[in-house]
């Protein structure tokens, strides 16, 4: 009964690692690192500090791109990936931020997602602050998916890099070649023929709870998002009242009536 327990809290708990020994070398955590700092106000780098192994996106990404982005790279609700090539000419098939889908690699489950995640963006050691002389060849895209919005990064390898793609924007890291490559080996093990959802009917404009525990998941949910909600409807209320107080007819002194000619 405990087994089941603990399985059930940490299936609640929010992305960690995984056990290290299950991931090659160029994967496992440091013990400590340098965090990168957000460039100075001129563009230049600044020195690093010394910090313990965090969660968080480090410094140097965040400051990067925009606040939203990072927020759906760090809350994902879930996190799909596919196999992608630079788009051909008169190439009139599936893409995705402009690149060819040539196939689908799956859903991350969680420790592939913990890999993938703290890899890429909290590990201040596996990015590199000099521009990689190479052209960014497309190997895979993920994309961190939270409600109707979302986060892409394409993976690109022998050219080692990501670029994280957001709103019409873009911005690409150096990353060191064997992370990167065992993060596109574990991901692009698993290639599936991609078939579009739409279609076949089956994107869905609202989600709608099946079971109990989706009810109570969503009823939480709802309980977040209900302080940007009560503001929304306070601010619709002034707005109401704003109209009907313009709508008034000014009359008195030096003021000529609607009716007047």
């Amino acid at each position: 009964m405990l087994k089941f327990f603990l399985l059930f809290v940490l299936s609640l708990m929010p992305i960690t690692a995984t056990a290290e020994s299950d991931m090659p070398i160029e994967l496992q955590q440091f013990e400590g690192f340098s965090d990168i700092l957000p460039l100075d106000e001129f563009g230049n780098e600044r020195g690093t500090k010394r910090v313990a192994r965090q969660q968080d996106v480090i410094p140097f990404i965040k400051s990067s791109i925009p606040e939203t982005a990072t927020y759906n790279l760090m809350n994902a609700e879930q996190i799909f990936c596919y196999n992608i090539a630079k788009r051909p000419k008169d190439y009139t098939g599936y893409t995705i931020d402009g690149m060819a889908v040539t196939g689908f690699c799956g859903e991350l489950d969680t420790g592939a997602a913990a890999t993938a995640y703290e890899a890429l963006f909290t590990q201040s050691p596996n990015i590199l602050t000099k521009v990689a002389d190479c052209r960014i060849e497309p190997r895979v895209m993920l994309r961190f998916a939270r409600g109707v919005d979302y986060t892409d990064v394409l993976l690109s390898s022998p050219c080692p890099s990501f670029t994280i793609f957001y709103a019409g924007r873009y911005k690409s890291f150096n990353i060191k070649q064997g992370v990167i490559d065992e993060i596109i080996k574990q991901l692009e093990a698993k290639n599936e023929t991609f078939n579009s959802p739409t279609l076949l009917k089956q994107t869905v404009a609202n989600g709608k709870a099946a079971t109990l525990s989706e009810e109570e998941l969503l009823a939480k949910k709802q309980k977040e998002n209900a302080p940007i909600m009560n503001w929304k409807q306070k601010q619709e209320t002034n707005t109401k009242e704003e109209t009907t107080e313009q709508k008034k007819p000014t009359t008195g002194w030096g003021v000529k009536s609607w009716r007047q000619k």
